[in-house]
């Protein structure tokens, strides 16, 4: 894994921590079977961190549309 790589999947996983402090462990979950995919040697990929990220931005709206 790259250093570019780590540093994506901190950035994301700060954001879903985040996400979790304030609106639930969902967010939490879906970080933890990133890193346990990384551990397997099957982590994510670019467009699954992306994707992490997207869910997590759909979530956070709706929760603040709620």
């Amino acid at each position: 894994m790259t250093a570019a790589e780590i540093s994506a999947i901190l950035g994301v996983v700060g954001t879903v921590v985040s996400l979790a402090e304030k609106y639930g462990p969902q967010a939490y979950d879906t970080v933890l079977n990133a890193i346990e995919q990384s551990k397997n040697g099957t982590g994510p990929t670019d467009a699954d961190i992306a994707a992490i990220f997207a869910k997590c931005q759909a979530d956070n709206a709706a929760i603040q549309s709620a």
